[in-house]
C-alpha cells in the first residue's frame, strides 16, 4: 500500500537522472522499501536495475550484484551468459573465490560505454555499511548510480563520510495528516476492519501513528477498533509489541505440529506392533498436545 512521497520521489529520480547517486535517509517503518519499489518502474526505463536487499554481509551483497547484472544480461569477464544462473553464478565463485576479486569483476562489468545511462545499483538496506566496505561502494558509485537506504545515524558512522559526500541525499519525513488518512483508509478497505465509529477510529489512528507508515499499517491490523477508540494507552510502538507477540506465537506452530505428529505417531506405531506401553504412551501424548497447545501458545505470545 503507498501513498504521498511525491516530491521525495521526483528528488530520487531526478538526481539519478542527473547521473548522481543518492541516500534515502529515515528510521525503520517511515516507506524507504514502499518508495524504491514504487520508483522501480521509472529507473527501470531509464537504465538497467541492479537491486539487493541489504550491503551486509558483504559476500552477500555481492552475489546479490552479481544476480542483477547477470538478469540485465551483462557479462562479467570470464564468466559465460547462459541460460542458466546457477551454473554462471558458480563458474563466477570459481573464477573470483574471494570478496575482494569478486568486487573488483563487478565493477569491471559495470563500466558502460560513453553516452550510455549507467546502471542503476539500488540498496534497500544499507545501514550495515563499515568502513572497509566505503573503497568498493565508492568504486561502484564511480561506475554505476547508487541508490542506498539508510538510517539516519548512519550517516555519522565513523569511516563512512567518504561514501555520502558522493551522494544527493533525500530524507523521508512522516506523512501529512491528509496522506495519513488516505493509507488508513485503504487499509481499513484491506484487512476487512469494521469500526462503530469508523470516522471516529480514523482520527485515532492518524494521530496515533504520528504519521509513520509502518504504524498505521500495525494499527490498523493488530489492535481491534474497540482499542483504539478508546483505550488512551495504544500509542506508538504497542502496535508493533502485538505484532511481534502474534509473530512468536505463529513460530511456535511448526514446532507444536511436529509434537502432535510425533505422538500420533507413537500411537500408531503402539498399534501396529502391538506394544501396549508405546500405544498408551503415544495416547497420552495426543491428550496432552490437545490440552497444553493452546496454553502455551498463549503463553508465549503473552511474553
Amino acid at each position: 500500500m503507498f501513498v504521498g512521497r511525491k516530491e521525495e520521489g521526483r528528488a530520487v529520480l531526478l538526481s539519478v537522472r542527473a547521473g548522481r547517486g543518492v541516500v534515502l535517509a529515515a528510521p525503520p517503518g517511515y516507506g524507504k522499501t514502499a518508495l524504491l519499489r514504487e520508483l522501480l518502474p521509472a529507473l527501470e526505463a531509464w537504465a538497467p536495475v541492479a537491486w539487493a536487499d541489504r550491503v551486509a554481509p558483504f559476500g552477500t551483497f555481492l552475489k546479490d550484484l552479481y544476480r542483477g547484472l547477470w538478469d540485465a544480461g551483462i557479462p562479467v569477464e570470464g564468466v559465460g551468459r547462459g541460460r542458466d544462473f546457477e551454473a554462471d553464478f558458480k563458474a563466477w565463485q570459481r573464477r573470483y573465490p574471494g570478496n575482494e576479486e569478486k568486487a573488483r569483476s563487478l565493477v569491471k562489468a559495470l563500466r558502460r560505454p560513453e553516452g550510455v545511462n549507467p546502471i542503476t545499483l539500488v540498496v534497500d538496506d544499507a545501514t550495515g555499511v563499515t568502513p572497509s566496505m566505503v573503497p568498493w561502494l565508492v568504486a561502484l558509485s564511480e561506475v554505476a548510480t547508487l541508490v542506498l537506504a539508510v538510517h539516519p545515524e548512519t550517516l555519522r558512522k565513523a569511516g563512512t563520510k567518504r561514501l555520502w559526500m558522493r551522494l544527493d541525499r533525500v530524507d523521508l519525513p512522516p506523512l501529512s495528516p491528509r496522506e495519513t488518512r488516505e493509507l488508513a483508509e485503504a487499509l481499513v478497505a484491506r484487512y476487512g476492519v469494521v469500526a462503530e465509529d469508523l470516522e471516529a477510529y480514523l482520527n485515532r489512528v492518524v494521530s496515533l501513528s504520528g504519521g509513520i507508515p509502518g504504524e498505521v499499517e500495525r494499527l490498523v491490523r493488530y489492535v481491534s477498533a474497540e482499542d483504539i477508540v478508546r483505550n488512551r494507552d495504544v500509542g506508538t510502538g504497542y502496535a508493533e509489541g502485538l505484532a511481534r507477540r502474534e509473530e512468536r506465537g505463529v513460530a511456535l506452530a511448526p514446532l507444536l505440529l511436529v509434537l502432535g505428529g510425533v505422538a500420533i505417531a507413537t500411537r500408531v506405531l503402539g498399534l501396529a506392533r502391538g506394544e501396549m506401553d508405546l500405544y498408551v504412551m503415544g495416547g497420552v501424548g495426543v491428550a496432552a498436545f490437545v490440552v497444553l497447545a493452546p496454553w502455551l501458545r498463549k503463553v508465549v505470545v503473552a511474553r
